[in-house]
């Protein structure tokens, strides 16, 4: 029949292993499912040792622990979705404890009816309309007792602020679900924008994003905040652990006038290089340290990446990014070594000496870059700095053929 949809229902039950009567619970459900000639499945996981062992609280133990095992089911089973059991009261619930340990606009829209997978079909139905309907049907039900525990944070709200909220208004529970709802409407309408934008302004290679500083400055405020906890949660995977502090001290930073600086953040590492802020899982693995000995021509494993190729050559055979050096110029054995802090280099246009760290500023190169930086030294002095010059020495006559020609080779490159 037209607008009839068919489809298959299985039971799936997790005993947490957290009360005496919880295994009768399980039988209860266990006997319901063949009643309803229902395909049942069952589990018991000790969610208090799962709890001890990942430091977890309880309530977050117990709900990693139904979520994987549901999705167990749901993949046993296949191309099922996962119907929750929560209702309108537990919507303004979650919407309240999201309140009330901070938490931004988004928080304020509680649970999805969908997410992924999972659906709760009875979101919008509340608590004395199940128990009405049961009682209508002759149904029996069980409850847990732990939901009377106020140890438990959302017990809290349930059994003293939303009844101290109801009894100033009624209709408390509905009113917070139904704002629920409106803001989810509204979160799915800033998702688009934040879809597009960084579809236009971010870049992803490898699980690291980056995204233009200036692009990010010009935008209002409320959709900057939002493009940046987005980009944390792409990164991280999750939201969960991220708070607004962080993303408020990360808006913050991004307009200091400091042209590289990074953050540590839960699970995450965010960091700005000059004109881009860039985020990671993980902050970049240091540079290992070079220090090796060049005693003539020949090819010098440097890295993984790179190889130095030292070969007798003229001035005229000499490309960039090859450089030249004269005979009089070079008495090997050189030292080939990872920058260091104080480095100097003779420049070209005086007679003095300049910092390399200035000269890597002036080259916006970014810290990890300068982390990777190679020096050659000759006789002490710094002869070479690849990828950003060599050192001017005395005037070489035009007749000064003979020398070498030193090349850094990428992997990428033809040796």
């Amino acid at each position: 029949m037209a607008g009839q949809h068919h489809f298959d229902v299985v039971v799936a039950h997790l005993d947490h292993g957290l009360r005496d009567e919880s295994a009768d619970d399980a039988l209860f459900v266990q006997e319901l499912a063949a009643r309803l000639d229902l395909r049942f499945f069952k589990r018991r996981v000790e969610v208090g040792g799962l709890a001890q062992r990942n430091r977890w609280g309880l309530e977050e133990a117990g709900r990693e622990a139904r979520r994987a095992f549901l999705s167990e089911v749901a993949d046993q089973v296949g191309g099922a979705v996962i119907a929750l059991a929560h209702h309108r009261d537990d919507q303004s619930e979650t919407v309240l404890m999201h309140l009330a340990r901070g938490c931004g606009v988004g928080g304020l829209a509680g649970m999805r009816w969908q997410e992924g997978k999972y659906i709760r079909p009875m979101l919008s139905i509340c608590r004395n309309e199940i128990n009405a309907f049961l009682q209508r049907h002759r149904l029996e039900w069980r409850e847990d007792d732990s939901n009377r525990n106020e140890r438990f944070k959302r017990n809290l709200i349930r059994h003293q602020v939303l009844p101290a909220l109801t009894r100033y208004n009624q209709q408390t529970v509905r009113h917070i679900a139904e704002l629920a709802e409106k803001v989810a409407v509204e979160e799915a309408y800033w998702q688009q924008q934040l879809d597009d934008w960084l579809g236009h302004h971010a870049c992803e290679q490898q699980g690291q994003w980056q995204v233009a500083c200036l692009a990010l400055c010009d935008c209002h405020p409320a959709l900057r905040h939002r493009l940046l906890r987005e980009l944390l949660a792409r990164v991280r995977g999750t939201t969960r652990g991220l708070g607004g502090g962080h993303v408020f001290e990360l808006d913050r930073q991004l307009f200091s006038p400091a042209p590289q600086w990074q953050m540590d953040l839960p699970c995450c590492w965010a960091a700005r290089r000059y004109d881009h802020l860039v985020f990671r899982r993980e902050a970049p693995v240091p540079a290992a340290t070079v220090d090796m000995v060049i005693n003539g021509p020949g090819r010098y494993r440097v890295d993984g990446q790179r190889t130095l190729l030292v070969k007798r050559g003229t001035s005229d055979s000499c490309e960039a990014p090859a450089v030249w050096f004269s005979d009089q110029q070079i008495d090997f054995p050189l030292r080939l070594r990872s920058f260091q802090p104080g480095d100097r280099i003779q420049m070209a246009d005086s007679a003095g000496h300049k910092k390399l760290k200035a000269l890597f500023a002036e080259h916006r190169w970014t810290n990890e870059a300068r982390q990777r930086a190679l020096v050659l030294e000759c006789r002490g002095e710094i002869l070479w700095v690849p990828e950003l010059r060599q050192r001017c020495c005395l005037p070489i006559s035009r007749d000064t053929k003979s020398g070498f020609v030193l090349h850094v080779l990428k992997a990428k490159d033809k040796i």
